[in-house]
């Protein structure tokens, strides 16, 4: 295991990872008819289960001690490769054929200690967002997207700032959890932390990013039934902990100290140093969507049926 700052780093060796690949097809065997939004507890339990029993000790201890310590990413590498369908470049599969994948998914994001969950109006209500190049949405920043950037962003921005203990879909969501399933054009998912972002900036930046003065909208995904929206500061802390709410596409100032605190913000961000993960099938990125922000460059997609495809849930 490696560590760098506020990144945990950790991969299976293939023996590990091909045992843990037999107990998930052996425990699911039967399952055709699990579905993460019917019979997501069931999936995670059966993941959670295999994944207890197989993974090393001091890995399963990190998962379980990661969101205590306040980490704010864990990539785990080289875990259980499954034979899937198709890239569903429409955006949407049926589940049941993914009963293994989603039981290795939702198992990992019991082990951290996490809760998956849905909003209504994105992704049509679904737990799992089919990371894709779908061609419907060309042209816009949205994670179905490939021939625009996605620049530095918050997942759904527009939403307030949650605290641990509340119903987490009216909220910003806490954490991220992807699983890569095809990655054949090594398109990189880029993080980077939100203080050595806010270290770049002078003091009276900061505190105008505080400042109730920015419109921040809904995402480009989300087409139907999205709150309008919303005034409100980009930058707020929790105690000693700084969390920023930004979407470039979406954020603007409404004054014109905002609108040149939104300046000075985008272009730290440009200059900040970054880290970037070519997830591989088989590979697991877990981030605080309050504490990291994250972007994808603009790419070519490969033939559809092979195309990228990252597997996404929102967790608290």
């Amino acid at each position: 295991m490696s560590a760098g700052p506020d990144i945990v780093r950790y991969a299976l060796d293939d023996g590990v990872r091909d045992v843990l690949a037999k107990e998930l097809d052996d425990r699911l065997a039967d399952a055709h008819l699990l579905d993460p939004d019917t019979d997501g507890a069931i999936l995670a339990t059966v993941g959670a289960s295999a994944l207890r029993q197989h993974l090393p000790c001091e890995l399963v201890a990190e998962l379980g001690g990661f969101r205590a310590r306040q980490g704010s990413v864990l990539v785990l590498q080289n875990l259980p490769r499954h034979d899937a369908p198709p890239t569903p470049v429409g955006g949407f599969t049926p589940e049941a054929a993914l009963a293994p994948v989603n039981a290795l998914h939702l198992g990992l994001v019991r082990l951290l200690e996490a809760t998956p969950f849905a909003v209504p109006y994105e992704n049509r209500g679904r737990l799992m967002r089919n990371v894709v190049p779908n061609p419907a949405a060309t042209g816009t920043t949205s994670s179905w997207g490939s021939d625009a950037e996605f620049f530095w962003h918050t997942d759904n921005p527009h939403l307030p700032f949650g605290e641990p203990g509340h119903d987490p879909r009216p909220y910003v969501p806490r954490h991220l959890a992807f699983l890569a399933l095809r990655n054949s054009e090594r398109v990189p998912t880029d993080v980077v932390g939100v203080d050595p972002v806010l270290a770049r900036l002078a003091p009276a930046v900061r505190e105008a990013l505080t400042r109730p003065e920015f419109e921040i909208g809904a995402p480009a995904s989300i087409k139907l039934g999205a709150p309008p929206p919303v005034r409100g500061a980009v930058l707020e802390h929790s105690g000693a902990t700084a969390r920023l709410r930004y979407d470039h596409g979406t954020t603007r100032g409404l004054t014109a100290r905002a609108a040149a605190a939104l300046d000075e913000l985008a272009e730290a961000l440009s200059g900040a140093d970054a880290e970037q993960f070519v997830l591989r099938p088989g590979d697991f990125l877990f981030f605080d969507n309050y504490r990291v922000l994250h972007r994808r460059r603009a790419f070519t997609p490969g033939p559809k049926a092979g195309a990228r495809w990252l597997r996404r849930c929102y967790a608290s």
